[in-house]
């Protein structure tokens, strides 16, 4: 238990660092079930952090701490909503970074409770940019379900805020406020941040006829997908996000930036046919 709340503790810290990876995707049928595709990485060196310090404060225990354990993945489930039921999973490895892949089947996507990234591991949630992790209620994505009188089915997700809003305060402009940031605290700020993306997607089951999200690929719609290192990478673009004072002049200075895709409705409809 000692090391559970340790982790707890350190997890918050480390996920501020943008040591994260995280996306997630809703598939979704007619009758409103579905599958959500779940995966999160952390970097190798984060992960060591923990490790070490877990290790320092743990006393005799020796097993290794695993924030991205299996059991993790099953108490997220409740969590996540009523209903929801994990189906598999299976831990990640790739180029630096460690993780782990779950699939959860819900019955019905109206009592989900998704906040605005997916769920970080260790059951915590924390901010980080503006960007909610973990599946508690603050910053939660809430989904309706409707029929069309043609028959077709109408999912309306409804998006809390502007998921950079929260990012582009810690870029110094407070929202408009008329702030800025010094050339040593933006290259703080971008080794922080460095790594860090989050997404959420949903895939109907059935033909896509219409929604308001311009991010479409196939029968995938997307919410958002903020890839930082793309921001980093183009320091116009960083410029201009740090001295917006909206989100519409947020979005169009991330526009045409690869790797960044926000939608500026926070109501998202999607209509398909089964």
């Amino acid at each position: 238990m000692r090391i559970a709340r340790l982790v707890a503790t350190l997890l918050p810290a480390l996920l501020l660092t943008g040591c994260l990876q995280s996306t997630a995707l809703i598939k979704v049928n007619a009758d409103g079930s579905g599958t959500l595709e779940n995966q999160t990485l952390m970097t190798a060196a984060a992960l060591a952090q923990i490790r070490q310090l877990a290790g320092l404060f743990g006393g005799t225990d020796t097993k290794p701490v695993d924030p991205f354990s299996e059991q993790q993945m099953r108490d997220l489930a409740t969590q996540i909503g009523d209903g929801v039921t994990l189906i598999s999973t299976r831990p990640l490895k790739s180029a630096g970074s460690e993780g782990r892949e779950a699939i959860y089947g819900f019955r019905d996507i109206t009592k989900l409770r998704i906040s605005e990234a997916p769920a970080a591991p260790g059951n915590t949630s924390v901010r980080a940019g503006g960007l909610s992790l973990g599946a508690g209620q603050t910053g939660a994505v809430t989904i309706e379900l409707a029929r069309t009188p043609g028959g077709n089915v109408l999912l309306t997700l409804h998006t809390p805020a502007d998921p950079l809003t929260g990012f582009a305060d810690r870029l110094g402009s407070g929202g408009g406020r008329g702030t800025s940031t010094g050339a040593d605290e933006l290259a703080m700020l971008r080794q922080m941040l460095a790594g860090l993306r989050v997404a959420l997607r949903v895939e109907p089951a059935g033909r896509l006829v219409r929604t308001n999200s311009p991010f479409v690929e196939g029968q995938t719609v997307t919410l958002f997908d903020i890839d930082v290192d793309s921001l980093l990478k183009d320091d116009a673009a960083f410029a201009r996000v740090q001295n917006a004072k909206t989100a519409a002049e947020r979005a169009e200075a991330l526009k045409n930036v690869p790797g960044i895709k926000v939608n500026l409705e926070r109501d998202i409809t999607i209509e398909f046919a089964p």
